[in-house]
């Protein structure tokens, strides 16, 4: 991960050239993505205690000992104990015991109060949010002052709370409670989505991937926030709909499955994410970028731009994205939406409906791409997304509001 791996991929790699039972990698994917969602906060916690540099090792197993005592529910002496053991025989005694005072030091202190730590620093209202949440000081500066201070909490906090993973049903071919009830007996905790009657929440993806409904396409793994974009576009007999950043054709099945009898057209930079989709009846896979469409006088009646972004609005679920991103990233991401969208709107015929969505919740990429192109010309209505859901001519989704993924969608009516 600190050599610039993504959570996902880094554990994919270990469990693939590695035997581990899956109880084990339950616990390997709660252990390593906690410690990199509570980082900041572990080496305060570190910093305050040692006061001098902290080998690169020796952190990461002081990190992970620290976050067990912290977060899950285990016990402090097992979890001490055992980190101990394991820095001595790999370290060495005096490591070992260093390991053994910080962790005492810790537990003692920490009964007043979790910020103890913070006490002495004194720190701006930026800086205290910054170390007791876990994020980079600007992330926290942009919340609070969007939202101010005491709804910048709730954020940073809902955005730490691991999210369950998102599940959509084809429920043109079973039910989601019957899928529910499934996953329910074998032991997952599920829950149904908050809008969609597709969606549901498992607390562990495992199982379900090994599924034999996962394996008969009854199920896709999918997060409602993203079924919500995918499900505005209702293909009807004959037309020609452009998915335009497929990447591996989650969205894109799931715009098939609404209508057999359409021409879908998934186009991603990448050869490889389009190999899946290639053996799919309806569905028409093309290499090419949004920026240049390989496409002449080609005309869709409806385009969705599921447009690549900064992804601040599912750190729930990739931690390690608030410590690759940078501010001036996000204007970056934001000019490139504004390419993309006037690109392809050139592609979409009179009448057409191009679905606009990111996986961030920030102004710039989200109403400011589509105010800007408004300004620049682009002619269009705005409709709602859903008719239950509607927020200025948006669907904005927040995470402590909404429960879900940060999420923007516009969907823009050409005139």
């Amino acid at each position: 991960m600190e050599n610039g791996w993504f959570l996902d991929d880094a554990l994919n790699h270990i469990f693939k050239n590695n035997t581990f039972a899956e109880t084990h990698k339950s616990l390997i994917y709660e252990i390593v993505s906690g410690v990199i969602r509570w980082r900041l906060y572990l080496s305060a916690v570190i910093k305050s205690f040692a006061r001098r540099h902290i080998k690169r090792r020796l952190r990461n197993l002081l990190e992970i000992g620290l976050y067990q005592i912290s977060f899950m529910k285990k016990p402090a002496p097992f979890v001490i104990n055992e980190t101990i053991e394991t820095i001595k025989h790999e370290i060495g005694r005096e490591a070992g015991n260093f390991a053994n005072a910080l962790f005492r030091w810790y537990i003692r202190e920490k009964e007043k109060g979790f910020d103890f730590f913070l006490t002495h620093l004194k720190p701006t209202p930026v800086k205290y949010l910054s170390i007791l949440y876990s994020y980079p000081e600007w992330i926290v500066r942009r919340w609070v002052d969007r939202f101010g201070v005491e709804d910048a909490e709730r954020l940073l906090s809902s955005s730490n709370r691991p999210s369950g993973f998102g599940i959509r049903v084809d429920i043109e071919r079973i039910t989601r409670d019957e899928v529910m009830l499934h996953f329910s007996e074998m032991g997952l905790n599920v829950k149904k989505g908050y809008f969609l009657d597709s969606a549901f929440y498992v607390d562990r993806l495992q199982p379900v991937i090994e599924d034999p409904l996962f394996k008969k396409g009854l199920i896709h793994i999918q997060d409602e926030a993203s079924q919500i974009g995918g499900s505005i576009i209702k293909p009807r007999n004959g037309e020609i709909i452009l998915d335009a950043c497929a990447g591996f054709g989650t969205k894109t099945g799931q715009i098939h499955g609404e209508s057999l009898n359409a021409t879908i057209v998934a186009m991603d930079r990448e050869i490889k994410r389009l190999r899946s989709l290639k053996k799919k009846g309806g569905i028409v896979a093309v290499l090419g970028d949004g920026l240049s469409p390989p496409f002449k006088r080609c005309k869709f009646n409806a385009i969705l731009l599921d447009a690549p972004c900064s992804s601040l609005g599912i750190i729930r679920k990739h931690p390690e994205i608030k410590w690759k991103r940078r501010e001036e990233e996000v204007l970056s991401f934001a000019n490139k939406q504004f390419n993309l969208l006037s690109s392809l709107w050139e592609h979409l015929s009179e009448g057409g409906l191009l679905v606009y969505s990111v996986c961030s919740f920030e102004p710039e990429e989200t109403v400011g791409v589509i105010e800007l192109f408004r300004e620049r010309g682009g002619s269009f209505l705005l409709e709602k997304p859903l008719p239950f859901l509607f927020n200025n001519g948006y669907f904005l989704s927040l995470p402590h509001e909404t429960g879900m993924d940060g999420f923007f969608i516009a969907c823009l009516r050409k005139i």
